[in-house]
């Protein structure tokens, strides 16, 4: 993990190369996902559960927060929470 300084720099380099490149993030902090990404992949006992904005997978569970939406979806892999 990174400290708090080291997180809000690179926050801050992940979105300073917004649109200028592809990055790809690997991360199990959701508020991360949601803040730096414009597309998410939810992964559960390694599969792709679903690909899209954090808005898409949240009005596809029905859900009002990111991390519902999370829960919804990994608890149809059957993985326990």
């Amino acid at each position: 993990g990174l400290d708090v300084l080291a997180r809000r720099e690179l926050w801050g380099v992940i979105r300073s190369l917004k649109g200028k490149v592809t990055i790809i993030l690997t991360t199990h902090y959701l508020e991360e996902a949601e803040a730096l990404s414009d597309r998410i992949a939810i992964m559960a006992k390694g599969r792709l559960k679903a690909v899209g904005t954090a808005q898409e997978l949240m009005a596809g569970t029905h859900t009002q927060k990111f991390e519902d939406a999370f829960v919804a979806l990994a608890a149809e892999s059957g993985v326990e929470l």
